[in-house]
């Protein structure tokens, strides 16, 4: 098994066996995709994971919809690898993929603020990730990740006192 873990220190291995990367790696059995990709897909499968199972409620769904965000991944690897940032590229498939999905809670949250906004306080406050972790899931800077946040906190007490 591939042994890898993002910079800012998840590790996936722990997460991964032959049947979850056999489930993403990639858009169909008889297309090879570059070692990039799956270096990719293992160093944001835990937070792609984490993140669906916030949205979803539930393990399984979680992890359904990280496979099918990565699986769509698979298929526009190339432009994404073109984009300014790959990262920001794939976390947009999660965050639509996952929007399908949402727990009622997620949802009001969702309907309050911009999706980005929402997905920043969900990786902050619910996984309690760092904003290192975080902005580098969401393909951010860390300062990036933190002017979203704080963005997303101002406009929930603008709300709550209107």
């Amino acid at each position: 098994m591939l042994m890898r873990s993002s910079p800012p220190g998840l590790c996936a291995e722990t997460e991964l066996d032959d049947r979850h990367f056999a489930a993403w790696t990639g858009p169909s059995a008889t297309q090879r995709l570059p070692a990039s990709y799956t270096v990719f897909c293992c160093d944001h499968w835990t937070v792609y994971r984490r993140f669906g199972t916030a949205a979803a409620g539930s393990t399984h769904g979680g992890m359904g919809i990280a496979r099918a965000a990565l699986h769509d991944l698979g298929k526009q690897w190339e432009r994404a690898l073109r984009s300014s940032s790959p990262a920001a590229h794939a976390w947009d498939l999660l965050s639509r993929r996952a929007s399908k999905h949402r727990t009622a809670s997620l949802q009001e949250l969702h309907h309050l603020l911009g999706r980005d906004e929402a997905d920043a306080l969900v990786l902050r406050y619910k996984l309690g990730l760092s904003p290192l972790q975080a902005g580098y899931a969401m393909g951010l800077s860390e300062a990036d990740f933190e002017l979203l946040r704080h963005r997303a906190l101002r406009e929930l007490r603008t709300t709550r006192a209107a």
